[in-house]
């Protein structure tokens, strides 16, 4: 386990290193298909909020585990699976529909209120579930009354092979969109971008959440401890 304590202590110092608009941005560990006793390892080191992708291997980690953790979920949202979202996870980063924001604020029953993120489109051609930035107004004010919902801010994912100016372009473009929406009084606080391969150009250009899984954990592998 030296390594996972290596690999975040070299985070910390990167992110040190960064001249960033928005503040320190907080490390969100992405921890699919990672093994238990890696998660429990960041957890002592300090580190409380992990993000997954796939909602029945995230439930089976937290039932598990039983940390005193937060847990996001940042993959796309099947209608069948927001009830267990609903009841299981602290955040969601990938709203792109009023239709799972609906269905997750109907079974968020005896909770705090869950966090939420629309995801936004970046690069004009990626053919992921998300939005454009033209839509993303509509979307919150659509979403903004309803109850078990709040609404923290934007998350964007840049594409694999675009390249670092493309990357830059696209997370400066989405920061300038979240600064324009708080002008606009929309009270966001969280920009979320940035993973393992761009999270430092992501910190240069407003994100103050960052997802790391790979340069922070290692290698994935599918058994679990």
């Amino acid at each position: 386990m030296t390594d996972i304590k290596h690999n975040l202590d070299s985070i910390y110092s990167e992110i040190d290193a960064i001249n960033s608009p928005n503040g320190k941005p907080k490390i969100i560990a992405v921890s699919k298909k990672q093994p238990l006793e890696k998660i429990r390892k960041l957890y002592e080191l300090g580190i409380n909020e992990f993000a997954e992708n796939f909602a029945q291997e995230a439930i089976d980690k937290i039932t598990e585990l039983e940390l005193d953790a937060v847990w996001h979920f940042i993959g796309n949202i099947q209608s069948n699976k927001t009830k267990v979202i609903a009841n299981h996870f602290d955040w969601v980063h990938s709203i792109t529909r009023y239709k799972i924001a609906k269905r997750l604020n109907n079974h968020r029953i005896g909770l705090e209120p869950i966090n939420v993120c629309i995801q936004v489109k970046i690069d004009a051609d990626d053919e992921r579930e998300s939005i454009s930035r033209h839509e993303v107004r509509e979307l919150m004010d659509q979403i903004k009354d309803l109850e078990n919902i709040k609404l923290r801010g934007l998350m964007g994912i840049s594409t694999p092979d675009s390249s670092i100016d493309e990357r830059r372009n696209g997370f400066s473009k989405l920061y300038q969109l979240y600064k324009d929406l708080n002008d606009e009084d929309y009270g966001l606080d969280t920009l979320s971008m940035g993973m393992s391969d761009d999270f430092k150009i992501a910190i240069q250009n407003g994100s103050n959440m960052i997802r790391i899984g790979t340069v922070l954990f290692g290698k994935r592998r599918i058994r679990n401890a």
